[in-house]
């Protein structure tokens, strides 16, 4: 049989005021910033900080009741959680390399724990088709910037899993369409980090990736956490 479990919502709602905490501070710093200016190095302890709501996030998946999600949620969370650190290191020329091999694998796990939720209907099938062709259309408005930057193959492999696991996320049989909107706003937040990068070279959108990307996290693991039951022995009768 198959019974309600208590998702650790407690520490969903810390992950959800330190995102919108750390979303405040870059708000701030940009407006006394000049427009474009770097956010981050602007205090010793920001990549630490800006990868605190994803392993919050990760302590509350540890207590997921649907083992299998379990040890994917956690594992996607914690590699978001490097990427965060990995992006927020000043000053490291690498550092976007390494990010992006670390949500990728993040996207890799989320993909694994969706699967096999995933049913196909015609309005998920309508959206996927929609988003396939608006990352078609940015992966050719940014190719001319990936090649010159050497970066065609690993941000075009790097699309391709990010597709794949919203795909996966729409398509998926879950209580609520909290994850779906969450994979949506992940697939914005990295729209907005490819125009940053690839068009416009600066940080003016800083702020909005930020807020796209920690509501996606938050809207991914609600999404897994609500409404959902556990399958428990049935009791053995007494003879």
């Amino acid at each position: 049989m198959t019974t309600p479990y208590a998702p650790r919502w407690g520490l969903w709602l810390a992950a959800a005021i330190v995102a919108a905490g750390y979303g405040l501070f870059l708000i701030v710093t940009g407006l006394r910033l000049p427009a474009g200016a770097e956010l981050t190095g602007q205090f010793a302890l920001q990549p630490a900080v800006k990868a605190l709501p994803a392993l919050l996030l990760a302590l509350a998946a540890a207590g997921h009741g649907v083992v299998r999600e379990r040890r994917w949620l956690v594992a996607a969370l914690v590699f978001s959680a490097g990427g965060d650190f990995l992006l927020a290191i000043p000053g490291w020329p690498t550092g976007f390399v390494f990010g992006l091999g670390s949500f990728l694998l993040a996207h890799l796990c989320f993909l694994a724990a969706l699967i096999p939720l995933a049913r196909r209907t015609p309005t998920a099938t309508a959206g996927a088709a929609v988003l396939v062709l608006v990352c078609v259309a940015l992966l050719v408005w940014f190719w001319p910037n990936l090649l010159i930057e050497g970066m065609a193959v690993p941000v075009t492999l790097y699309m391709a899993v990010l597709v794949a696991m919203v795909c996966a996320a729409l398509f998926a049989e879950l209580p609520t369409p909290w994850t779906a909107a969450g994979a949506l706003c992940f697939a914005v937040s990295d729209g907005m980090i490819g125009i940053s990068k690839f068009v416009l070279g600066d940080e003016r959108l800083a702020i909005p990736i930020w807020w796209a990307y920690a509501a996606s996290l938050l809207l991914i693991t609600a999404g897994f956490f609500a409404k959902r039951t556990v399958s428990v022995p049935a009791a053995t009768p007494v003879r």
